[in-house]
């Protein structure tokens, strides 16, 4: 028997509605860090659906670097990277970041940054955020698996360090790169937790904040005993999937 064409089709349930997590691994660069006066100059983003799927996307907004910070120009080698990609407008970009966010938290390093540029333009578009409220900071995630007691979180490249992830300091503050590594991030540390759950392990020992500094490959920057442990956790279920433009990143160290 034919469907009935007055019924509507179900909707696929999605974040909490399917009881998983739609995870949105997110990087942006801008022409500044004014919210209110700078552009966004490249959004990327790497989509973990429900089901463990994943998407990236890369996309280099329409936009003007009237106003735009010297300094984050050359951060991002703007000139070089950036400048001669072809441009995608708004409506287009975001449209489908709205799709893919669908209930989703999104995970960065200094997310907020992001999501607030994000939510700039949902503004100036008359579109509604559809992502959840709850925002996931890797570098803050990570602190009890490699800081030895409080302290303020670290870099994106220290982050990576400390956990034997190398970070290539050359393609850093490049969005899709930095969104890779943040996904590395993410999973790295929930691999080391359900290592030291299934097998009840202590705590790795704690990295040095000043490790892997300016981006040093990560697997050289710990100490080989942390980087073996940390190299040998693997994820409890073998199915599962192996402030960012955090603002004192965007000034060079």
């Amino acid at each position: 028997m034919a469907d009935d064409p007055t019924t509507p089709a179900p909707v696929p349930a999605t974040g909490r509605r399917s009881g998983r997590t739609r995870f949105v691994f997110v990087d942006t660069e801008a022409t500044g860090l004014d919210h209110e006066r700078h552009e966004l100059t490249e959004v990327s983003w790497i989509v973990r659906f429900e089901d463990g799927r994943e998407l990236e996307r890369q996309f280099f907004p329409q936009h003007t670097v009237d106003g735009a910070d010297a300094d984050a120009l050359s951060l991002t080698r703007y000139h070089d990277r950036i400048a001669p990609q072809d441009k995608t407008p708004a409506a287009e970009w975001l449209t489908l970041f709205l799709e893919d966010a669908q209930d989703a938290v999104l995970v960065g390093a200094v997310p907020d940054f992001d999501a607030q540029h994000l939510d700039r333009m949902c503004r100036k578009l008359g579109l509604t955020p559809t992502w959840d409220h709850h925002l996931l900071d890797v570098e803050t995630l990570a602190l009890p698996l490699i800081a030895a007691g409080p302290e303020a979180p670290r870099s994106l490249a220290k982050t990576c360090a400390a956990l034997g992830i190398p970070h290539d300091k050359d393609q850093a503050h490049g969005a899709l790169y930095d969104a890779r590594q943040t996904k590395l991030v993410f999973d790295r540390i929930w691999e080391v937790l359900a290592d030291l759950r299934a097998n009840e392990r202590p705590l790795p020992a704690s990295v040095p904040r000043d490790s892997g500094r300016n981006g040093v490959d990560g697997a050289r920057a710990v100490d080989p005993q942390v980087a073996d442990r940390l190299a040998d956790a693997t994820p409890a279920d073998e199915a599962a999937p192996e402030q960012r433009a955090e603002r004192d990143a965007h000034t060079p160290r």
